[in-house]
């Protein structure tokens, strides 16, 4: 007779459950030894409490007895004899009152045990001062009333420790007559449950298996798919793309491996916040999957990138599927509040066929596509291919960056520094940005916007930052070499890849120490967006390096009022306020109140503000009138070769040299 193995097991786990009762009740009964066993260690506490009360007691009236003793004999031999005892028995109190000191007290025995320590200060100062005066010449008169006084102190003492006692004595029987109508309230309970278990048993045993099944699917969906689109996550897309893609060589088909990545989302992400953002994701991604094959696969790879797998397809028909899903996108209208919105996505596609060496290589041609279209205006579809001229470019960009470390791919690279001025004081030490350039195999050079995006999807971005500090900090040691008390302060860009790598704090010390820099001379910048998104980690990277006096700047600070409240968790001294929010401030009321209220905070918290991208006299005044501390832009200084900005360093030292 054939069995659902799943239900057999499920029937045996049932009568393991009932065997489980059954123990359930023999073992809790037994819980009573364990009761009976706390009770027996109440009574040794209690017992112990006693033997420390009674020794503290002898001790006092051994105390008084060798004091009485001090007092009967005239030879000054014996007396000092009996102030040594007298020590004795006191030190004898003193370790037995530790020792009941140490046991758990209710109230009432603290209060009374305090209050005992308060009365043997008074009757050791009465002891004592009763045996100065016997070894002394004072009257007899005098040490009688002494003795008196000591002897009234010792009296008060053993009718609070009789006290005492009694309240232990009391407070065990209590405690016992307690622990007794529990453990019967205890049998009680436990007779009553384990019928209740047997019964109940019987009950979850039809619904186990009944719901066995759906909760295992409910399992595995959990486990491959988004929790917010319900698309399958990029675990599971990986998985049945590698499936595909065994198909692709086993029978020769043809797959299309799309990535999609939405345009103007973090507008929309900024402007109504992650709430709206996520609503839109839900919208967009319901009706791509409307328009797509049932058999294809939409997935959900992070934020607001998707992939695609469309199993089974032609070339044309992929491009045809994919300029339909950026038609869909561009004129679907998100409505939030009143307010429409629209937004666009760039396609990447690639097909997976017998002459894809590998999935990873798929995903990262399927990659640099998208990245083209983006780069060639946005909302359209890039077939990655041999002629495609912007993939190529991309692909050189990225093999120079992934060996910037490399001695001929280095070469393309320059940096610059752009001076940020102090616009409120001249008591600021001359301050400059880092900024990277790529030149190209023709020399031209190319801009940041066009390699950074790429470079961290691809993890490159860590290399390059590391390589940027070594070249910043090694131009720095040689100014000092020529400069000896130079105080220029670098501002140095590090990117998401930097930011979530443990080693990265470790980095930067051995750089310090390697070329001697001084630790302020160097402010590490980070973009408010990388800095949320790795909030913990970024407070980690400030909280270790601020220990070295390094400093930070959040960067692009202040796109949206939700910005105010990471402040608190992330310690910067400077913000570099948001370049279009700084470029609006002439004829948008609402970016200058922002700038006006981030001065405000950066003033409250102690933190400097920068303000980027001032392009002209009239947006400097403003700024300046507001009470911004820095700028930067174009307006007071273009960006030039390090090389040239350090032969300005050093030829404007030597004239404040002369001048002083």
């Amino acid at each position: 007779m054939n069995r659902d193995p799943l239900k057999l097991i499920i029937a045996l786990g049932f009568a393991g459950v009932l065997v489980l009762m059954g123990l359930i009740s023999f073992i809790s009964l037994s819980q009573m030894n364990a009761i009976t066993e706390q009770m027996s260690a109440l009574l040794e506490e209690t017992n112990a409490k006693n033997t420390a009360a009674s020794s503290m007691r002898d001790s006092i009236r051994l105390r008084g007895d060798a004091l009485y003793k001090m007092y009967l004999t005239d030879d000054y031999i014996d007396r000092e004899q009996y102030r040594l005892l007298l020590s004795e028995y006191g030190l004898n109190y003193k370790t037995a009152r530790e020792t009941l000191s140490s046991f758990y007290m209710s109230a009432r025995e603290a209060k009374l045990l305090d209050q005992i320590i308060k009365q043997s200060r008074i009757a050791k100062l009465s002891n004592d001062t009763a045996a100065d005066h016997l070894l002394s010449d004072i009257p007899v008169t005098d040490i009688k009333n002494d003795l008196r006084l000591a002897n009234e102190a010792r009296h008060e003492m053993l009718v609070s420790l009789d006290e005492l006692v009694n309240l232990q004595e009391e407070i065990t029987r209590t405690t016992i007559h307690d622990t007794k109508k529990y453990q019967e309230s205890i049998s009680n309970i436990i007779l009553f449950l384990s019928l209740a278990a047997f019964f109940i048993a019987l009950f979850i045993a039809l619904l186990v298996i009944r719901e066995t099944s759906k909760k295992n699917h409910e399992i595995r969906f959990q486990a491959t798919h988004d929790e917010l689109t319900k698309l399958a996550n990029r675990k599971e897309f990986n998985h049945r793309l590698k499936e595909a893609f065994k198909t692709a060589i086993a029978n020769r088909e043809n797959h299309a491996l799309c990535f999609l990545d939405l345009d103007n989302f973090k507008t929309v992400n900024d402007s109504c916040g992650h709430k709206a953002g996520d609503e839109l994701l839900v919208q967009l991604t319901r009706i791509i999957k409307n328009n797509i094959r049932g058999h294809d696969t939409l997935a959900r790879l992070g934020g607001d990138e998707f992939g695609l797998l469309l199993e089974g397809c032609s070339l044309n028909k992929a491009i045809e599927i994919a300029e339909g899903i950026v038609n869909l996108v561009k004129n679907y209208e998100f409505v939030w509040y009143d307010k429409e919105y629209h937004v666009g996505v760039s396609i990447g596609l690639v097909m997976v066929n017998s002459e894809t060496a590998s999935i990873e290589k798929a995903l990262s041609q399927a990659d640099i596509a998208c990245y083209a279209a983006k780069d060639m205006g946005r909302s359209q579809v890039q077939v990655h291919g041999s002629d495609d001229a912007h993939a190529k470019q991309t692909q050189n960009e990225l093999s120079w960056i992934s060996n910037i470390n490399d001695t001929d791919s280095s070469s393309h690279f320059s940096l610059y520094l752009q001076k940020i001025e102090s616009l409120q004081t001249d008591q600021s030490p001359p301050m400059y940005e880092v900024l990277l350039r790529i030149n190209d195999d023709e020399g031209t050079l190319i801009s940041p916007c066009n390699y950074i995006a790429a470079a961290e999807r691809f993890n490159f971005m860590k290399d390059v930052d590391y390589w940027v500090i070594e070249q910043s900090f090694k131009q720095l040691s040689n100014l000092y070499q020529i400069i000896p008390n130079c105080d220029v302060r670098l501002f140095i860009n590090i990117s998401t890849n930097a930011l979530s790598s443990d080693e990265f704090p470790d980095f930067v010390i051995q750089r310090y120490n390697k070329y001697n820099i001084a630790h302020d001379a160097i402010c590490l910048e980070i973009a408010e967006i990388d800095a949320v998104k790795n909030i913990n980690q970024a407070a980690e990277i400030i909280s270790a390096l601020h220990k070295y006096n390094i400093l930070f700047a959040l960067d692009n600070f202040g796109s949206s009022i939700s910005s105010f409240p990471y402040l608190k968790n992330l310690p910067v001294d400077y913000l570099k306020i948001d370049g279009e929010m700084i470029k609006n401030i002439s004829h948008n009321t609402t970016d200058k109140a922002m700038v006006a209220a981030i001065n405000q905070i950066g003033k409250v918290m102690n933190i400097k503000i920068i303000a980027k991208h001032v392009e002209n006299v009239f947006t400097l005044n403003q700024i300046k009138d507001i009470g911004i501390d820095f700028a930067q832009g174009f307006c007071l200084d273009e960006p030039k070769l390090i090389s040239e900005q350090v032969e300005g360093i050093q030829k404007l030292k030597k004239q404040q040299t002369i001048l002083h």
